[in-house]
């Protein structure tokens, strides 16, 4: 006698949910590898570009110096620096909005056209006299373009309304790190293949830059607010970043430094997988201190607590999904036996086969139950990457 399982007494198992792909998932944009040159951009861009500059520099200087030109005496190194232009000048207002822990902010800030004009004018090319390292010069290039005097308001206004945010949210250094970190990684990406890097004034002004623009300007901002901090310069792979001084132990490829990405959303101390077309970065940076704080962050175990419980998400996520798609096909064969004519033979059997069928389901249910709280494990902190504190809070109470 045929049977049929009722349909409140099993329904097929559930389907697992997909991992939503996050934006911090993404390869960090650019490697400074693309040819030609963004209109009005006379300059090669980045760490290969400066160089080139300055070894052109380098070049002129040893030539005068050999036809007994006196031109070449002073200082052993000679930096540009921004001229602001003359005239009344006008105010340029630029206003960003970013996300930080759930919330949108706003930043308007004015800055003076005679500066930006200045800036955008100056020379990359750096006067290096005698027998100077070349690491010296090139960590010496990129803080003057950092430190700028002629940038001090600028400076000072950005970080004031940086400030009221701090003071109104309550945020303590750790999260106040990330705020201003998290602002400069929502600019957006500007490629600008062989061209200098700007100064942070004309990143802000512009609304975005490529990976030195907008690691200068994120390096400029935690410096002046007493963060230990250093520009990382991966001279082979054409990429800047930023290092945030951490506890000991706590840093990045033997540095004292936790690596943070100015280019996208990802936590401090977090390393991109690959960055523009595919590369990693393998080799070591060139460390440039920037400022004098002495502030460090203090988060990088919560970030590595992170990366640990989405790695031991992922891992499961890659067990299941098989596992799930096995025993739910086998299941659901289980199921056309039981409903075929004839093939429970006994009642005692068939009841015996419907409580198996049953028991499997529930098994399978459990399975799909924690492939997709894995799921939301992996979507929630891949979209809390302005928001660790969150993240953190969320995987204490809710482990893989």
């Amino acid at each position: 006698m045929k049977t049929r399982i009722p349909d409140a007494t099993r329904n097929p198992p559930a389907r697992p949910r997909e991992v939503s792909p996050p934006g911090g998932e993404e390869p960090v944009p650019g490697n400074g590898r693309g040819e030609g040159a963004a209109p009005g951009r006379r300059r090669p861009r980045g760490p290969v570009a400066m160089m080139a500059a300055i070894r052109l520099a380098l070049v002129l200087g040893i030539a005068i110096a050999g036809t007994g030109c006196t031109a070449l005496q002073g200082p052993p190194v000679e930096y540009p620096a921004i001229a602001p232009s003359d005239g009344p000048g006008e105010e340029v207002v630029t206003e960003h909005a970013f996300l930080f822990e759930g919330a949108t902010e706003r930043l308007a800030v004015s800055v003076d056209d005679r500066l930006l004009e200045g800036a955008r004018s100056a020379g990359r090319e750096v006067l290096v006299r005698g027998e100077v390292p070349e690491k010296e010069w090139i960590a010496g290039a990129y803080r003057a373009q950092v430190a700028d005097p002629a940038q001090d308001r600028f400076y000072a206004d950005l970080l004031a309304g940086f400030r009221e945010i701090r003071e109104r949210r309550g945020l303590d250094p750790d999260r106040y790190l990330e705020l201003l970190a998290g602002a400069v990684q929502q600019l957006p990406y500007v490629a600008a293949p062989r061209t200098a890097a700007k100064y942070p004034a004309e990143t802000w002004s512009d609304r975005g830059g490529d990976c030195d623009d907008k690691a200068l300007l994120l390096a400029g901002l935690l410096g002046r607010e007493g963060y230990r901090v250093a520009l990382l310069v991966f001279l082979p792979e054409a990429h800047m970043a930023v290092g945030v001084g951490c506890p000991d132990g706590m840093g990045w490829s033997g540095t004292d430094y936790a690596y943070l990405e100015a280019t996208n959303a990802t936590y401090v101390g977090s390393l991109p997988e690959r960055i523009g077309d595919g590369d990693r970065l393998d080799s070591q940076p060139l460390v440039v201190p920037v400022g004098n704080g002495t502030t460090l962050y203090g988060a990088v175990a919560d970030v590595r607590a992170i990366e640990a419980a989405r790695e031991t998400a992922r891992a499961r996520i890659e067990t299941l999904g098989p596992e799930i798609d096995r025993r739910a096909g086998a299941h659901e064969g289980e199921r056309e036996r039981l409903e075929a004519p004839g093939s429970s033979g006994s009642r005692a059997a068939y009841d015996a086969a419907l409580a198996r069928y049953r028991a499997e389901g529930a098994a399978i249910d459990r399975l799909v139950d924690e492939h997709n709280r894995l799921v939301d494990l992996l979507n929630l902190t891949a979209a809390s990457r302005y928001d660790r504190a969150g993240a953190a809070d969320y995987l204490r109470a809710n482990p893989p």
